[in-house]
């Protein structure tokens, strides 16, 4: 490893140290001593992967912002409660982060303009930030005179985790297209528009570039179709209407091709979620009628993995209980992490009787909703669970993770969490490879192994759904769909959130799923607060 990377490595660890309040000059150099002896050994910094574990993914993402320094991160942080980049452009722009001591007006448009200059100098980024973009930018081409819709496409139509690029089809009425070019280049916002084959490129002064196709609305599905993509899927797609005598072309099909359904319909085949379009398989299991009813969220009846007060979190437990309710949900389950996680206040062995205390008030307060008593338990270097099994007992669901000790071999890291699973308290295991999304690399683990032992012991997989996360990757879902004689590795969605909030995670984790090819029986989440606890109950000698 090159000095230069060497010494960015060690910056991070510093600053990670300060984003959690460390201010002790010799406990950071002693950390940094230890990351530096781990790259000469091993080439990675298993001490910088447990610190990332330890922050919000967003704030190490805000140390990237010129001007912006771990003292200021930390006030936002402290003050705004803001943890993600696009709500620190919103806070830049409505006024909030000029208003804090330090800052001002010219220092939160400096801000605005850094997180501009990021995503501009980034070839990639995150399934979330990519929506919230693609979202703004379609409702500004959408008020352009002679718009009469955009719909999103490329690869966040498909809801890929990492994104490139953002594409939209903008489909307007008969004989107004070259006027709407025009209206294009002087649009709010746009400094550049470039002609490329079958559409536009547009750049924003944001740093924001995305490709525009222009259709009349009698072929916008044909439009849509071949800019969503993939690749793979558009080219299987078209040799199928190729063999079967159908020319894909504007202006064909009779009428021409006013949705998507219109073009599957004339080879054969279903409508094919989006999601789904990857060319692996999709276009032969339409043809054969063996399509999955996907998952939806208004399937979800019961919201899991989220943190109270009681160690990481920000919310009380009645807080969530009133949130969960309130959006539809009928049952929710606290997991907070376990005593071992102390950079994440981990709740103590003698606060669980309080905390579960507050769950009961919360059951008493509704007849219509439940709040069951579980908890995210570290997994251990031996494999064996935080706490031990007379304080796990004590809980109705355990979630299982890794958030320590990633620089362990495949073999070891998968002896470690095969141990764990051999626990009759485990009920889900989460975030199964740990990975960070651009940030970190998952750790070394065999997971075929893992997935065989969980269909064989019962156990969930979660889909975390966490935007930075995304974890288990959506192929792997549709391997542990696969598996086992009962339909595969069970699955849970879990939002992974810290504040009411992170509810809005459970939309991309539906998608994950969905592009795993999941449906309703598959997830865990989708049965009632009794049939969640019959799962878990099921492996637990207590209940035999």
């Amino acid at each position: 490893m090159d000095k230069d990377a060497v010494r960015s490595i060690l910056e991070h660890v510093a600053a990670f140290l300060a984003l959690k309040g460390e201010e002790n000059a010799a406990r950071i150099r002693a950390y940094q001593d230890a990351a530096r002896a781990e790259l000469a050994a091993t080439g990675r910094s298993t001490t910088l992967d447990e610190l990332r574990e330890q922050i919000p993914p967003g704030l190490g993402e805000m140390l990237r912002i010129p001007g912006l320094g771990v003292a200021k991160v930390r006030q936002i942080h402290e003050q705004l409660h803001i943890e993600s980049l696009a709500e620190l452009e919103d806070a830049a722009t409505d006024g909030r982060l000029a208003a804090l001591p330090r800052f001002g007006p010219k220092a939160a448009e400096n801000v605005r303009k850094g997180i501009a200059a990021l995503r501009e100098g980034s070839a990639f980024r995150l399934l979330h930030h990519a929506l919230d973009e693609a979202q703004s930018i379609a409702r500004g081409l959408a008020a352009l005179e002679g718009v009469r819709r955009v719909d999103i496409a490329g690869s966040v139509r498909r809801r890929r985790e990492i994104i490139r690029d953002l594409d939209f089809v903008v489909v307007h009425g008969p004989g107004s297209r070259e006027a709407l070019i025009k209206r294009l280049d002087d649009a709010p916002g746009v400094i550049e528009l470039a002609g490329k084959q079958g559409g536009l490129t547009l750049r924003f002064a944001s740093g924001t570039v995305v490709d525009v196709f222009l259709a009349p609305e009698n072929d916008s599905g044909l439009t849509l179709l071949r800019a969503t993509g993939s690749v793979e899927h558009v080219a299987q797609l078209e040799a199928r209407a190729r063999a079967g005598g159908v020319a894909l072309e504007p202006g064909s099909g009779g009428s021409g091709w006013p949705d998507e359904e219109s073009v599957y319909r004339a080879v054969g085949l279903p409508w094919i979620a989006p999601e789904l379009r990857e060319g692996m398989g999709e276009i032969e299991a339409a043809a054969a009628g063996r399509l999955p009813r996907l998952l939806e969220q208004r399937d979800l009846k019961g919201f899991l993995h989220c943190h109270t007060n009681y160690s990481d979190g920000t919310t009380t437990v009645a807080e969530w209980a009133d949130a969960c309710r309130a959006a539809g949900y009928d049952w929710m389950g606290i997991t907070d992490h376990s005593e071992s996680s102390a950079y994440a206040g981990g709740l103590r062995a003698d606060h669980v009787e309080r905390q579960h205390a507050e769950i009961d008030a919360a059951n008493r307060r509704y007849g219509d909703f439940r709040v069951l008593k579980g908890v995210e338990a570290d997994i251990l270097a031996d494999g064996s669970l935080d706490y031990g099994p007379a304080v796990l007992d004590r809980f109705d669901f355990v979630i299982a993770s890794i958030h320590t000790r990633f620089g362990m071999t495949e073999a070891e890291m998968t002896a470690r969490v095969l141990r764990a699973l051999d626990d009759p308290h485990m009920t889900i295991l989460g975030h199964p490879t740990g990975r960070l999304l651009l940030s970190r690399d998952p750790y070394a683990i065999d997971l075929e192994q893992v997935l065989e032992r969980a269909a064989q012991r019962g156990v969930a997989v979660e889909v975390n759904a966490d935007p930075h996360r995304l974890d288990l990757d959506w192929r792997i879902v549709r391997r542990a769909r696969e598996l086992g004689e009962g339909g595969g590795v069970p699955i849970s969605l879990g939002a992974d959130a810290h504040s009411v909030a992170g509810m809005t995670n459970v939309a991309l984790g539906v998608a994950i799923a969905r592009k795993g090819w999941l449906g309703p029986d598959d997830v865990l989440n989708t049965r009632d607060a009794e049939g969640f606890l019959a799962h878990a109950r099921r492996r637990r000698p207590v209940y035999a």
